[in-house]
């Protein structure tokens, strides 16, 4: 987990500062190393059915490089501005596209249109069925979470606190809602939610709001958590990660703070209770799941919040937010390894360890942040720091395979 700071002159340095800092300074849960690999049986396993490149990974970079994924294809996207276009059912390039910029985001879109996100503060919009630049746009600031489209719009969110609305077609800039971020927050910002006529985001303050799409005019703005504590560090309550929405109930978690659940209608909780994660959510029709900040998965009950159960195994591998597939869980690490868990109550069905390779064959380790994409019953899709992207299978002992 990394830190930023708005004051961008020092930027850099003070990052590298307060990352050794927490580590030295924070909670005894700091000091603890990553739990161990323990190995164990199942009638599951997962299998690589193709990986392919995306280019330039993010390395060590705090920066979510989501593919898209769409129907026949996944559009993927390097760091230094290379679009891959790639076949789901074979792995096999279809097409090439340079942007030449340096990409601070995921790739946003539908079957229409593509959108990226680069570090000097430019949107930019790709035709997908003619394959080149419709239009870019220079923002307030860089982009860390994938544009958005609704309707006739493209929802971005920069890390000065904006929220701004673009034109799907030309790029111009419709309106923008600007809210002052604390001196200090964690870098990243969570991917808006739009629906019921309503754009829902989790602020850098602890705060979530209600926009309207229109005009960008405030619906309603509740605090999910409020700071506390003397230190500047003690007083992060970023919500960096994604909230979801289930009916008229948008569940949101933050940063030293609390997990809760917020009728959308009205801007009132429905029920909260401590929580820590930058990760984010996922509900289905009874549950709520989420690893917090020491690598714990949690499944609550979706009405109350009450714990149902939690799996601590894999404490401290700075997981991702996991993802549902079928009747599983499957969350990545910081080592590259893919982990599917039950959804019912927590225990392991299958896990794989992807990474790149040298040309002599070797396996370079290599971290997963991005979360696990779904394609189909049984498929996922998974991008690792390096920027290779795998298909996975998940596979019957007993199958034909």
């Amino acid at each position: 987990m990394k830190l930023n700071c708005t004051t961008q002159l020092n930027r850099y340095l003070i990052l590298f500062i307060l990352s050794l800092f927490i580590s030295a300074c924070a909670d005894d849960d700091n000091l603890d190393q990553p739990a161990e690999i323990v190995p164990f049986y199942s009638d599951y396993f997962l299998d690589i059915t193709w990986l392919a490149s995306s280019g330039k990974g993010v390395e060590e970079q705090y920066v979510f490089l989501q593919p898209l994924i769409l129907q026949k294809i996944a559009v993927a996207v390097s760091r230094d501005g290379i679009m891959q276009i790639i076949n789901l059912g074979t792995g096999d390039y279809d097409h090439e596209i340079e942007l030449n910029a340096t990409i601070s985001a995921g790739i946003g879109g539908n079957e229409d249109i593509w959108l990226v996100a680069t570090r000097d503060a430019y949107v930019i919009a790709i035709d997908a069925r003619k394959r080149r630049q419709l239009w870019k746009t220079r923002v307030s600031s860089e982009v860390l979470a994938r544009p958005v489209i609704y309707q006739g719009a493209v929802i971005i969110r920069s890390i000065d606190g904006k929220i701004a609305s673009l034109d799907i077609k030309s790029g111009k800039i419709r309106w923008q809602y600007q809210r002052a971020i604390p001196d200090l927050t964690l870098r990243g910002t969570s991917e808006p939610v739009i629906a019921r006529d309503r754009i829902f985001a989790g602020l850098a303050d602890g705060r979530l709001i209600a926009l309207s799409p229109e005009n960008g005019d405030v619906v309603w703005d509740v605090a999910l958590t409020v700071p506390s504590g003397r230190s500047e560090i003690q007083r992060l309550v970023d919500i960096d990660g994604d909230a979801e929405l289930y009916g008229r109930v948008l569940y949101a978690a933050s940063f030293q703070g609390r997990v809760a659940a917020i009728d959308v209608d009205r801007g009132q909780f429905l029920w909260a209770r401590d929580f820590s994660t930058h990760t984010g959510i996922i509900v289905d029709d009874k549950v709520l799941y989420s690893s917090d900040e020491n690598g714990h998965i949690w499944a609550l009950d979706r009405m109350n919040g009450a714990t149902i159960w939690k799996q601590e195994k894999l404490a401290h591998r700075s997981l991702t937010r996991p993802t549902i597939i079928g009747d599983y869980l499957a969350v990545g690490d910081f080592e590259g390894y893919v982990h599917l868990l039950s959804r019912y109550d927590g225990h392991f069905i299958a896990r794989y360890q992807l990474g790149q390779y040298d040309k002599l064959g070797w396996e370079l380790g290599t971290g997963i942040i991005v979360p696990p994409i779904v394609k189909g019953k049984d498929r996922l899709v998974v991008v690792t720091r390096g920027g290779i992207l795998y298909s996975l299978a998940l596979r019957k002992r007993d199958d034909d395979f």
